[in-house]
């Protein structure tokens, strides 16, 4: 009889006091090799065959659940079926005293996740990993099993005899998937075991159907994502979400797209992310429609043959992220530096809306965040029929975006031909708009944006001001590289050309406002050239042509006013939008500036 532990003592992980040991006829039970939510697994041998095999009981099987002895059961039964070399065999399945058991293939050489240790593999050798493990999928799924748990801790490694001995790579090993645990017989009611709303798995590697816990729509599809999840983690050493919380996890498998691998390692080929993405999208009837289609591509691309998987444009990635959000986008109807305009149908109402999508890598999320915090405070104060207001705000796919009121008749700067305009017309247009401007200084608001694309045209040509610049947020500076339109820059005022940084103050939009009264005056913005530095240059150092060169029925009186907005010293502007707007209203009181 072997002695009892002192007092106190505790055993190593692995470790099996002989006398903790269970007792199953046949076998000979060495070590614990590991245990989970239901079972437990030893080491053994098989006395009758000598053989070392892997022993799994029922966990506490004297206080285990009707439910618990079906799922260990069903587990048994599932793994059974398989008859492949990449699956872990199954040598028999029994109970003693109570306790269900079942013998199973010993395969020594760990699991693919203690080997990988968040280290991305060689796009070959992932490439071959993977569509060995599919192929064993794909038998398993012809034998009507869905495993609904296929992860890399799930995926056990035997040394591959035939191979020198040594400090192996992965690819020495052969892979062997285990733990049928959550299986899903196709041809049974194993379903019942799991009740509708249930989320069962792993949520790095569940698929979207599954995280929303419907049972019944679990399908072969779910077994398809996990394998990509697999890939993904392979090619970049991370799972494709990550989050700090469970339920966070899972909102991000149900609404966001995994960054495509190579941007978090730019040395994956094109078409093995192609491959792995394609397993990964949102709804199972887009992803490979079976675990050997999946095999087949890989193995296209490991003989360098085009994959039968096509990349999505970037209009059908943005199409399917407007989709999830509630949205479906109709048609552009604006570009900036930054971002993009669409005019969309939100909601089952489709009630029409404009859609601001950013570029990725526009901002951090947390750069969005405090941005959002600043407009909130400043949206919260206004209240003006001709400001266009924020309905929502969101994040999608590593770039922010916004949903405003749709205003149908388009920017100004759509209707801006070349041509002047008459005096009344601009006047009163740059009146409204004078008396807009003054509205938010008083709130203390200063938009910092001012230009015909951002001036919106309602009803009877009504203006409308929108895009509001907030100073001090690093993704609103003012973009003066070379690649940015020239056109562009010439709006810009001299003190932000000067530094990009300056605090937003009134007299930028007084600048704002001479601008888009010099254009309509002449039909042409002040300054313009082939390159962003030629337009640069101009604006930090040359004077406009007076607008009575370009047309001459502006008068002096009124010439005078334009060019005292666009001076590039903004202590001589206007110092108030009030005083610019008495000015235009006696312009048009007293028929001054023109006809």
């Amino acid at each position: 009889m072997s002695a009892n532990p002192p007092t106190g003592y505790w055993p190593a992980p692995g470790e099996v006091i002989a006398a903790d040991r269970p007792t199953i006829p046949g076998y000979e039970i060495f070590d614990e090799l590991g245990r989970g939510g239901m079972g437990v697994v030893y080491k053994a041998r098989q006395v009758s065959l000598k053989r070392l095999v892997a022993l799994k009981l029922l966990r506490d099987s004297a206080l285990a659940s009707p439910e618990e002895r079906a799922r260990f059961r069903i587990e048994a039964e599932a793994a059974a079926r398989m008859k492949h070399p990449n699956v872990v065999a199954i040598y028999e399945i029994g109970e003693h005293a109570g306790r269900p058991y079942f013998a199973m293939e010993l395969v020594e050489g760990g699991s693919l996740d203690k080997h990988l240790a968040g280290q991305p593999l060689p796009a070959a050798q992932a490439a071959e990993l993977l569509r060995i493990v599919a192929l064993a999928v794909q038998h398993a799924h012809e034998q009507k099993v869905v495993h609904r748990d296929l992860k890399p801790a799930n995926i056990l490694l035997q040394k591959n005899e035939s191979r020198a001995e040594g400090s192996a790579p992965i690819s020495s090993f052969v892979p062997k998937i285990t733990d049928f645990g959550l299986a899903k017989r196709l041809d049974s009611d194993s379903t019942a075991l799991t009740r509708e709303g249930s989320v069962l798995g792993t949520a790095n590697y569940m698929a979207p159907e599954q995280a929303e816990g419907r049972a019944g729509a679990i399908g072969l599809a779910a077994d398809v994502y996990a394998l990509g999840a697999i890939l993904y983690e392979l090619l970049t050493g991370r799972p494709p979400f990550q989050a700090d919380s469970w339920n966070q996890l899972v909102q991000q498998v149900l609404h966001e797209e995994p960054k495509p691998p190579a941007r978090l390692q730019p040395d994956v080929p094109r078409d093995l992310e192609t491959v792995c993405l394609k397993c990964l999208e949102k709804k199972a009837e887009r992803r490979y429609a079976s675990a050997g289609e999946l095999a087949d591509d890989l193995g296209r691309f490991l003989k360098g043959r085009p994959v039968a998987a096509l990349p999505l444009s970037d209009r059908e990635r943005l199409d399917r992220l407007a989709e999830r959000n509630g949205y479906q986008i109709v048609a552009a109807i604006g570009h900036g530096p930054r971002s993009t305009v669409y005019h969309a149908l939100e909601g089952p109402l489709k009630q029409a809306v404009a859609l601001k999508v950013y570029r990725e890598g526009v901002c951090t999320r947390e750069e969005w965040e405090a941005w959002l915090r600043r407009a909130a405070d400043m949206y919260a104060g206004l209240a003006h029929p001709h400001i266009v207001p924020i309905r929502q705000a969101g994040w999608w796919d590593s770039a922010p975006c916004l949903t405003l009121e749709h205003v149908p008749h388009g920017s100004l700067a759509a209707k801006l031909s070349g041509q002047p305009h008459t005096i009344p017309q601009a006047l009163r247009l740059v009146e409204q708009l004078t008396e807009v401007v003054s509205y938010l200084h008083r709130q203390g608001v200063v938009h910092g944006n001012l230009k015909p694309a951002n001036v919106l045209l309602a009803a009877n040509s009504i203006p409308r001001v929108a895009d509001f610049h907030l100073s001090g947020v690093p993704f609103q500076r003012p973009q003066l590289a070379d690649n940015v339109e020239p056109a562009a820059l010439g709006y810009l005022a001299p003190e932000l050309v000067r530094d990009a940084d300056a605090e937003l103050r009134p007299y930028t939009d007084i600048y704002g406002l001479g601008m888009i009264l010099y254009e309509l005056l002449t039909g042409r913005p002040p300054f313009g050239g082939a390159s962003a530095q030629e337009v640069l240059e101009q604006v930090r150092s040359q004077d406009p042509i007076p607008p009575s060169r370009l047309n001459a029925k502006v008068t002096p009186q009124l010439e005078a006013c334009c060019l005292r907005c666009l001076r590039k010293n903004p202590w001589r502007r206007y110092h108030r939008a009030y005083d610019l707007l008495m000015r235009l209203r006696y312009f048009q009181d007293h028929s001054e500036g023109g006809t």
